[in-house]
């Protein structure tokens, strides 16, 4: 009987550690996909140029962001919700920019 309960004992451990290192590797992926946004945005404000960024990439992307926030609030996981809506955030203030100073931002080749 100890033997059982210690073999449950370290397998509940094992998935504990598994459950942290997936937490981090999500928390990782965030941070990563907000710093990929971060430098188009301020090269945005700084140049007041956006004629070279898509809006139709951006509206795509938005819109596959806040899936992704749905999803992640179905399935109550905290790293998708958090992370994925920072991207919405950043990726409409991206679009708001896009439309500010591009001299025709609904035309594109």
């Amino acid at each position: 009987m100890i033997i059982l309960y210690s073999i449950k004992d370290k397998i509940y451990i094992v998935k504990y550690m598994e459950d942290i290192l997936f937490t981090f590797v999500g928390l990782l992926a965030t941070a990563f996909t907000v710093a990929s946004t971060l430098p188009q945005i301020k090269k945005a404000l700084k140049t007041k140029d956006t004629d070279d960024v898509s809006i139709r990439f951006l509206l795509v992307l938005i819109g596959g962001l806040f899936l992704w926030v749905v999803y992640g609030i179905g399935r109550s996981d905290m790293v998708i919700v958090i992370g994925n809506s920072i991207g919405v955030s950043l990726n409409l203030c991206m679009l708001v920019l896009k439309v500010k100073y591009s001299r025709a931002p609904l035309e594109e080749e």
